[in-house]
């Protein structure tokens, strides 16, 4: 086995809440991404930055994430939890010190988006989680859930706040002052997180520990991250442009507002939702309904019948983004178990290349013919559940055959 000898147990109740007060505050932390679409509007008054640009912010972190994941998952599964975390966090403090000390266009998309709130929060996701399934190593899907969940529960939080300090007293400063909370928040939770032993090694026990290559070329693995890029589009778009489309269809500012929250609402409860119910229902038939989800809120934002409609739509889009991300726990240990948080990594990755180049979509696009072109990338999505569900049901088979042969040798 890949984890400590804790992984057999589950972990004292005391020892679990000093985990979970280190790693959840964390995530809160990176959070501070989804703000952005609270900023967003600000920063286009402003600076006259172009709609692509604005999107580009945002889609600059997905890709920073998706690097920082994959590096962070790797040494996940080789260092402490605790020292990813720290690493992560040091990293959100210096592309943020960057970028709000030298506001331009190149410091935002490098420091603030890139480095700082995409790579520093890979790795601070990467430790996050490894320490979580360590805490809870027979909840999987939980322990993603709860930590992707702290990540995004800081949009329902942080944005509201955000739009009317920003609209008092400038954006900038209200950046400025969110992020030193933000970090001072963190540090001093993280203080509080045990110390946890790295992983088992395979070395341990007389085996060798597969490489990144080696997880991609299993099924299980590469349909995982195809399953992450198809499901993630249409939510993201949301995310930055749920308030501008609002405006553009004449509905009030309560209406843009209530958009943009439910949509990171939907994306919280998605996260805790869909990683706690793929422990109980398997995590291919959590991400049907999800790609399920996608179609409908695609097909309600194109429709747009009224505020109240738009509304709606968010938060089944919000669903649709959050839930892909709280599964991945689940997906990862039962596609790896000998290296889960590689796994981790590399189908977190899936996520961020969805997540990412669909903004930027959605913004080139744009209008309401963005929501069935990215809607439709749920289709191919379903096609990989389909196909992950038969090779389950291959494998299944394989293995009682496998079991009916034995007995019949016994």
């Amino acid at each position: 086995m890949v984890e400590v000898e804790a992984a057999s147990r589950r972990a004292p109740r005391g020892r679990l809440t000093r985990v979970l007060v280190g790693a959840l505050p964390l995530q809160f932390a990176f959070g501070l991404v989804y703000s952005w679409g609270a900023i967003a509007p600000f920063v286009e008054k402003d600076l006259h930055w172009s709609p692509l640009l604005l999107s580009a912010v945002f889609s600059a972190t997905p890709i920073g994430y998706g690097t920082g994941i994959i590096v962070g998952g790797r040494l996940a599964d080789r260092l402490p939890p605790r020292r990813l975390c720290w690493a992560g966090l040091a990293c959100l403090s210096i592309g943020l010190g960057i970028a709000l000390s030298f506001p331009t266009e190149a410091t935002f998309i490098l420091g603030y988006a890139m480095l700082g709130l995409g790579f520093g929060g890979g790795l601070g996701l990467a430790g996050s989680i490894a320490a979580s399934r360590q805490a809870m190593p027979d909840r999987a899907g939980m322990a993603g859930g709860l930590v992707t969940g702290a990540y995004a529960i800081a949009a329902p939080i942080q944005v509201p706040v955000m739009s009317l300090l920003a609209a008092a007293f400038g954006w900038l400063p209200t950046l400025r002052g969110m992020a030193a909370a933000m970090l001072l928040i963190a540090a001093g939770t993280l203080s509080a997180m045990p110390a946890i032993p790295r992983p088992r090694q395979p070395a341990e026990d007389g085996r060798t520990h597969p490489s990144p290559w080696h997880l991609l070329v299993r099924p299980r693995v590469y349909t995982a991250i195809l399953l992450e890029m198809a499901g993630t589009p249409l939510g993201a778009y949301a995310f930055v442009h749920a308030a501008s489309y609002s405006h553009s269809l004449q509905l009030t500012a309560l209406v843009a507002t209530g958009a943009i929250t439910a949509v990171a609402i939907g994306n919280a409860l998605g996260r805790v939702g869909g990683g706690s119910l793929s422990d109980r229902h398997g995590v291919d038939r959590v991400m049907l309904v999800v790609l399920v989800i996608d179609l409908v809120a695609a097909a309600i934002l194109f429709l747009h019948p009224g505020g109240t409609a738009v509304v709606a739509g968010s938060v089944l889009a919000g669903l649709g983004f959050g839930a892909p991300a709280g599964v991945i726990s689940r997906l990862a240990q039962d596609a790896a178990p000998d290296a889960p948080n590689t796994a981790f990594g590399l189908i977190f990755a899936g996520f961020a290349a969805g997540a990412g180049p669909g903004s930027l979509l959605g913004a080139a696009i744009g209008g309401t013919a963005a929501w069935p072109v990215l809607g439709a990338i749920a289709l191919v999505g379903l096609v990989v559940v389909a196909f992950r569900l038969r090779l389950h049901r291959q494998i299944t088979v394989l293995a009682e055959n496998n079991e009916n042969a034995g007995q019949h040798d016994g």
